[in-house]
């Protein structure tokens, strides 16, 4: 179990069983006949598929995980790439979480040049570009989110791309002022971008989810190591810390997926 799970093994046993069951049951009820075809539904489903793909892994059934994110990642593409051609700039960074689930879950199957496109777009999408040469975005309201998902999404996609400067992006040049600017940028200044919109949040009584929070830490210490200016073993033991920060059922839906493909695309970095 999680080392760190509230309620203990027991819990942990029961909270496994009943949402491997709430997600079948889930998917049974959105492939009723005469469903309407939403978005909310496809989204409905790549959630569906990617959770159940999370849970067989930690049940160590490898095969029938990957099946699971194969179906994730299908979905994904078929829902990101049909609107693709008419996506506009405002829209894009409502995309963010579908193309993150797609990379994450192509990872997890073994799809890493898949994966990396959809890094590719998430970055874009999470910086309210569409095509990446746009001057710049439309809308940095909907960039710079107050719970620091959409600046957290793109800090980890231009990582997982080998990125950490030479880019533009919409960061907080002051600490002590929330007004943004369009600039010339690294992956240390949209680490504090991201901070920065995590504080704005809690000072405006926005949900700050902890697993976000606890997310950063985990980040600067693995740009550290490829920077050089740091060993291995520090991003080791960040790691380890994201990873027991796990507490309940949410937690591991969006923790897990991380350490497991943050291990996978680190391996030099991130061994026991």
């Amino acid at each position: 179990m999680p080392e760190s799970y509230k309620g203990g093994r027991k819990k942990w046993v029961a909270s496994l069983a009943k949402s491997i069951q709430m997600q079948h049951q889930s998917l049974e009820d959105l492939n009723r006949p005469g469903r309407p075809d939403t978005p909310m539904r496809t989204e409905a489903l790549i959630d569906c598929w990617f959770s159940l793909g999370l849970y067989h892994h930690w049940q160590e059934e490898g095969e029938v995980a990957r099946a699971d994110w194969f179906q994730a990642v299908s979905l994904s593409q078929a829902y990101i790439e049909r609107d693709l051609p008419t996506l506009t700039s405002e829209d894009a960074p409502c995309y963010v979480r579908v193309a993150k689930k797609a990379a994450l879950a192509a990872a997890l199957s073994g799809q890493e040049p898949l994966a990396r496109t959809y890094f590719s777009y998430t970055e874009r999408f999470s910086t309210g570009l569409v095509t990446g040469h746009e001057e710049r975005p439309a809308d940095p309201g909907a960039v710079l989110d107050s719970m620091g998902i959409h600046p957290l999404s793109r800090v980890y996609s231009l990582i997982r791309l080998g990125r950490l400067s030479g880019f533009h992006g919409l960061i907080f040049p002051d600490a002590n002022s929330d007004e943004a600017v369009w600039s010339q940028t690294d992956i240390h200044g949209l680490l504090a971008t991201a901070e920065h919109c995590l504080a704005i949040g809690r000072r405006e009584g926005h949900v700050v989810f902890a697993t976000e929070t606890r997310l950063i830490p985990l980040l600067r210490a693995l740009v550290a190591v490829l920077e050089g200016r740091e060993t291995a073993e520090a991003a080791h033991k960040a790691l380890v810390t994201y990873e027991r920060s796990i507490r309940d059922m949410s937690d591991f839906r969006r923790i897990y997926p991380v350490v497991l493909d943050l291990k996978a695309a680190f391996p030099t970095v991130f061994t026991a």
